[in-house]
């Protein structure tokens, strides 16, 4: 599976300041409404899902958080991606009573349930690649963003 296929360039937002993961669904939420990609529970969805099932992951140099809501809240498929100024925290999917200070977050929006293990497995092997951490991390533009994934 190729994920920037997946990825829309219209809902990859690089270096952004935000405080909170309720802030951080509001402005997903907000930017795939604008493009009609989700329904008006998406963004209730996606801090449901959260709660009770946490999707932090922390690896050796970075956080990076997995939320998705389920299909029924969806119009189109996607995959935001989002890089961010300062850590976000996230409960560890690993261990919910745990913390993940989360710097790159890619947020689901897929409708067919059996993409959606392929799509964690390939995101997984991104973000276990340093260098294209690194290079995604230090992108100055969508495309250069896009092609540290590949």
């Amino acid at each position: 599976m190729e994920i920037t296929e997946t990825i829309r360039k219209d809902m990859v937002f690089l270096n952004q300041d935000i405080a909170s993961s309720d802030e951080l669904f509001e402005f997903i939420g907000e930017k795939a409404q604008e493009h009609g990609l989700v329904k008006d529970s998406y963004v209730q969805a996606l801090k449901d899902r959260e709660a009770q099932f946490p999707t932090g992951l922390q690896l050796e140099k970075v956080g990076v958080a997995i939320p998705h809501a389920d299909a029924e809240h969806l119009n189109e498929e996607f995959i935001a991606l989002v890089t961010l100024d300062s850590p976000v925290e996230f409960h560890s999917m690993e261990d919910p009573s745990k913390t993940v200070a989360a710097d790159i977050v890619f947020a689901l929006g897929l409708t067919k349930s059996e993409d959606q293990l392929e799509t964690l497995q390939t995101i997984v092997q991104i973000i276990q690649d340093d260098n294209k951490i690194s290079n995604l991390l230090e992108a100055k533009d969508v495309d250069e963003a896009l092609n540290a994934l590949k």
